[in-house]
């Protein structure tokens, strides 16, 4: 997903262009040297089983009638008396209708009239979303719906999505279209809570199988670990300040000299080598050292543990300042090379 010169398709395994950022031994220490990596997904997907259905699943459209509805939503829980849930339509991306039967990606939902404001929801039968078929604001969770809009190319992404009584109502909502290399705005927020996309950063089961994955990875960190500031390609950062903490979009590597098993499943392996070239943008508030993938029956289970030999002292954060100090480089871009 995105051109090949974004930068979470860019390898950062040359140590000599992307050395060991010099706050690097400070940050791993403060989220925990003995923090195992944590497969963050499960391999049921039995959205009916909320104990078992964990993991981001991923929902692919072709905005017809037949696999996508386009509901006006709602950033305003307390109309639905369930909860008093308020989101950000400001900081949200809408589908606005073209006026053809299509409709365009446009910014800042807050300027956009409240029944105009829509996102593409797949039809009832097809939707996958994080937290499964638990419905209640008030208990379930995050609720994260990702959407790839096949044929036009774009990406949605909802936060903290429920349909209540047949209307949608959600905290935020962000597309990409997956052949620009636009960032989200400066400041503004995503999904997630680094403003970046989530989708292109998930381990997924296919790609881990076929022994080679050729993009990075996303990484939670507790609150207490994280500081309201960030790196590019960070757009945002959302908690608790902890000056001098990691910053929203740093990236974290495994190091050259760690030794992959030769007896580790092809997933596993996968997924190491992955760590080692392309590394994990930290994107969120969560659980520490817990990377986040898709649920799929597909997972070897071997996988999820042979990963937590992978410890916090493993890994080390990388400058990306060869990219950042060129004069062709643009915040706003994801571009990594020119």
């Amino acid at each position: 997903m995105f051109p090949a010169n974004a930068i979470f398709n860019t390898r950062i395994d040359d140590v000599s262009r992307f050395p060991a950022h010099a706050r690097s031994n400070d940050w791993v220490n403060l989220a925990g040297r003995d923090l195992p990596f944590h497969a963050d997904w499960g391999v049921s997907e039995n959205q009916a089983d909320y104990g078992s259905y964990w993991g981001m699943p991923i929902n692919i459209v072709d905005g017809t009638p037949a696999t996508t509805d386009w509901p006006v939503v709602s950033y305003d829980f307390s109309t639905s008396g369930v909860s008093m849930e308020r989101g950000y339509p400001d900081n949200s991306d809408c589908a606005v209708s073209d006026g053809n039967g299509g409709f365009n990606i446009t910014r800042n939902c807050g300027a956009v009239p409240t029944n105009q404001r829509r996102f593409p929801f797949p039809v009832a039968s097809r939707l996958l979303s994080e937290d499964g078929l638990c419905n209640d604001p008030n208990s379930c969770g995050d609720k994260h719906v990702l959407v790839v809009e096949k044929g036009a190319c774009r990406l949605w992404e909802s936060f903290f999505s429920y349909n209540l009584s047949g209307q949608w109502y959600t905290s935020l909502t962000a597309a990409w279209d997956l052949k620009s290399l636009a960032l989200r705005p400066d400041t503004g927020a995503s999904a997630d809570a680094a403003g970046l996309p989530i989708t292109p950063l998930l381990a997924k089961a296919a790609e881990a199988s076929s022994g080679e994955i050729k993009h990075a990875l996303r990484v939670n960190f507790r609150d207490a670990a994280l500081a309201i500031e960030t790196l590019w390609p960070g757009r945002f950062a959302a908690g608790g300040d902890n000056p001098g903490a990691i910053p929203f979009g740093a990236l974290l590597r495994l190091k050259a000299d760690f030794v992959i098993p030769d007896d580790w499943t092809t997933q596993a392996k996968a997924l190491a080598t992955a760590a080692k070239r392309y590394g994990l943008y930290v994107s969120d508030n969560g659980a520490d050292f817990h990377v986040q993938g898709e649920p799929n029956a597909a997972w070897d289970l071997r996988t999820n543990a042979q990963m937590r030999a992978i410890k916090m002292s493993d890994m080390e954060f990388v400058d990306l300042g060869s990219i950042t100090r060129d004069p062709r480089f643009s915040r706003d871009s994801m571009a990594a090379s020119w």
